[in-house]
């Protein structure tokens, strides 16, 4: 999958243990190659033999088959469910189910937001009560959070699915087929500006929904085919922010204040810089809210470039950890490791951390008889 997450090609191979066929080291050898230069990340499920896979890849790195390569898990929940949905039949037709999973893992890794919202809510399997809830509840709880997100963060108009598109304030589902449309004939959106080339969306419609549309730099992946030729465009440094469009001017200037140009972002110590100024309009403080809000978005987790097995972790360790489920009696955390973690809740402070969110854990507890991790948060 190119960074777009469109399907370049698929294929099912054999595992033998904790190495690939023949035709599946092949295979990998030759898509890796097709990257060129560019950054290739395996996106694993984690799921049955998901730890034998993550080896298989781990030995063709070790022995050179390839340069090293990063490597994800990526929950699999849901995702045979959404297989064999009407939905997945018009996103991917013509292929297997098996391979419609592969696919949608691989986009999750790109978007999560962008591929879980195909999916209900019962099927993702994050808590123990789901299917036992008012699905009518559920579902409005789900679009209520993917606006709230949407609204934090924005959408990125290179990546987001038709499915998350329409859930984007001014846009339905026919203008974000239409907008998916134009980003496949373009080969990919440069400027909110081309945005309105979108048949069927008119002025209001834009004024609508400019802000929530990021438009990310070019992703040099080798994967994403033949350059299409296009009009150009003129860069607008501001089109990858969530501030709209007609608060642009307002933007410059503050930049301006702090000694920043538009070019100059992402600034690190942008924040600092923005709350240093006290004379501000009120329309001035809302664009620095964006600018901050935008930087306290937290970023994904760590890619692991390595699996560690149990017998190499060590009590008192501190390692990066990131929150993969919460459960009655307290959190699941993937530390990298062939098995997950558990931080018991008589070890963590409320509120617990969120389920994707990462951050520093120590090593309580290793029984490699049992397969067991207990960890906790570092204070």
């Amino acid at each position: 999958l190119p960074f777009a997450g469109s399907v370049v090609e698929t294929a099912e191979f054999g595992l033998n243990g904790k190495v690939f066929d023949q035709k599946g080291e092949n295979l990998l050898i030759e898509w890796v190659g097709r990257g060129g230069d560019g950054r290739v990340v395996f996106a694993i499920g984690n799921g049955k033999a998901s730890l034998e896979t993550q080896m298989a890849v781990a030995t063709m790195i070790r022995f050179g088959k390839f340069g090293p390569r990063v490597v994800s898990t990526v929950p699999e929940n849901g995702a045979s469910k959404y297989s064999i949905s009407p939905l997945a039949e018009e996103d991917l037709p013509n292929m297997p189910p098996t391979q419609r999973s592969a696919v949608s893992i691989g986009r999750r890794l790109i978007d999560p937001m962008a591929e879980y919202v195909k999916i209900e809510p019962k099927h993702l399997g994050m808590g123990m009560y789901q299917h036992s809830v008012n699905a009518k509840k559920l579902s409005e709880a789900l679009a209520l959070v993917v606006r709230e997100c949407v609204s934090m963060r924005g959408v990125d108009v290179n990546a987001a699915s038709v499915q998350l598109l329409e859930k984007v304030c001014g846009l339905n589902k026919k203008t974000a087929a239409g907008l998916v449309a134009l980003r496949e004939q373009l080969g990919r959106i440069s400027s909110r500006e081309e945005i309105k080339g979108v048949k069927g969306l008119g002025a209001k419609s834009f004024e609508q929904c400019a802000g929530f549309l990021i438009v990310t730099d070019a992703c040099e992946n080798g994967l994403d085919g033949p350059k299409k030729k296009k009009k150009k465009v003129a860069s607008e440094p501001l089109d990858r922010t969530i501030i709209h469009p007609s608060q642009y001017g307002v933007a410059r200037s503050l930049l301006s204040r702090v000694g920043l140009r538009p070019s100059d972002l992402p600034c690190q110590d942008l924040v600092v810089r923005l709350q240093s100024l006290t004379d501000v309009t009120l329309e001035e403080a809302a664009v620095r809210d964006l600018f901050c809000t935008e930087i306290k978005t937290l970023p994904p987790p760590d890619l692991m470039v390595e699996i560690r097995k149990i017998g190499s972790l060590k009590v008192g360790e501190q390692v990066v950890g990131r929150v993969a489920n919460q459960v009655e009696f307290g959190l699941f955390v993937d530390i990298g490791a062939e098995k997950s973690a558990l931080a018991h809740r008589s070890n963590l402070r409320q509120p617990y951390p969120e389920v994707g969110a990462s951050l520093m854990f120590v090593i309580l507890n290793v029984d490699t008889k049992k397969g067991r991790i207990s960890v906790k948060p570092v204070e």
